[in-house]
């Protein structure tokens, strides 16, 4: 960590101590700069052109399945902001309205929508969300309130001062998030997410942003792209 970072965090949110063994961390330079939103809106933008092939044919493929084409989701954005997050639509109209954690397997996801969510393509709406400022395209995932209003005070403020992202550290390490959700007894579902899936992934994030540049951005991106055709290259076999 650096001394900045230390200072920063020291004026911010009473740094030097530590809890569960981690020191409070803030976010870096670049990820709070105008450089990352100007990356943001360019980079945002040529993908948005250059996957509408693949958004036109993932419309043909939600609109199988009675219902909308998009699904917008209440998240918490940067400062506390309410924002929209868009996805296609991936289950049966209405039903995604019930529990909001998703486990392999659920009877709520529609034939198109399991391949959609393997694939990932479920979420290149949210380059719209990247756009309009929104999001950015590496940053914590955008969580709901509920869930996040769960997590430690001191780690709050800290979340709130990220821009919610597309892919992030956590994203990757937790790629295989709903396999995962399956082993677990569907009564204790929440409880295992907001006590101890969600602290891992907000602190993975955060330690991220304390010390993230363009390039590890570019680099993050990259590696997002890989794992998703890696894996499901492998399923494929």
């Amino acid at each position: 960590m650096t001394t900045s970072s230390v200072a920063q965090t020291t004026s911010v949110i009473g740094g030097g101590e530590f809890v569960g063994g981690r020191e409070y961390l803030w976010p870096s330079k670049w990820c709070l700069s105008p450089g990352k939103r100007i990356f943001d809106a360019v980079f945002a933008t040529i993908l948005l052109v250059f996957t509408l092939p693949f958004m036109l044919l993932a419309s043909l493929a939600v609109l199988t399945s009675p219902g909308p084409l998009f699904f917008a989701s209440n998240r918490m954005g940067q400062g506390g902001k309410r924002i929209r997050v868009l996805k296609f639509r991936t289950m049966f109209h209405r039903k995604e309205l019930g529990v909001q954690l998703t486990r392999r397997g659920d009877d709520r996801v529609t034939r198109a929508g399991r391949f959609l969510r393997k694939w990932k393509i479920d979420e290149l709406p949210q380059f719209i969300n990247v756009v309009r400022g929104d999001m950015s395209l590496v940053g914590p995932r955008p969580d709901s309130a509920e869930f996040l209003d769960t997590l430690p005070s001191y780690l709050r403020p800290v979340l709130a001062a990220v821009k919610p992202g597309i892919t992030s550290v956590a994203t990757l390490l937790f790629r295989n998030e709903e396999e995962l959700l399956s082993r677990v007894p569907e009564s204790e579902l929440t409880s295992y997410y907001v006590k101890t899936l969600l602290p891992e992934k907000v602190w993975l994030d955060l330690e991220y942003a304390s010390r993230t540049t363009m390039l590890t951005d570019v680099k993050l991106l990259l590696q997002t792209l890989l794992a998703v055709l890696s894996r499901n290259a492998r399923g494929a076999r």
